[in-house]
């Protein structure tokens, strides 16, 4: 690689994009549209900002439960597949940081490489 650092260069850029648009780009999973309605119903008297999390699948689930053993259920695997993303996210941020400083020390090296050979 250190004959072509411009490909970590890009390699580290692409990394660090997808990375970022896991990381901060992502939302908390989206509840279907019949528990949508239902949690809607039920705070309907709470306020728009209530009724706007009714969209958030752990919410919606929490606030239309009649199981507690399955509303946690599907709570955990919510929150699960949240954390698992947003980890994912953090680690494609990560790897891109480390491969783009090392393009650019390595096109440094090159650089100053080719600038002492021509004097």
């Amino acid at each position: 690689m250190k004959k072509n650092p411009l490909v970590l260069l890009g390699i580290g850029l692409v990394l660090m994009i997808a990375g970022a648009f896991l990381s901060f780009g992502a939302s908390a999973p989206s509840a279907d549209a019949a528990t949508v309605a239902k949690c809607q119903e039920r705070m309907k008297d709470q306020g728009a900002e209530m009724l706007g999390r009714c969209k958030e699948s752990a919410f919606a689930t929490a606030m239309t439960a009649t199981d507690a053993n399955a509303a946690a259920r599907a709570i955990s695997a919510s929150n699960n597949s949240e954390v698992g993303g947003n980890a994912l996210g953090m680690f494609l941020l990560g790897l891109g940081l480390v491969l783009l400083l090392a393009g650019g020390l390595a096109w440094r090296q090159r650089v100053a490489a080719l600038g002492a050979d021509r004097r």
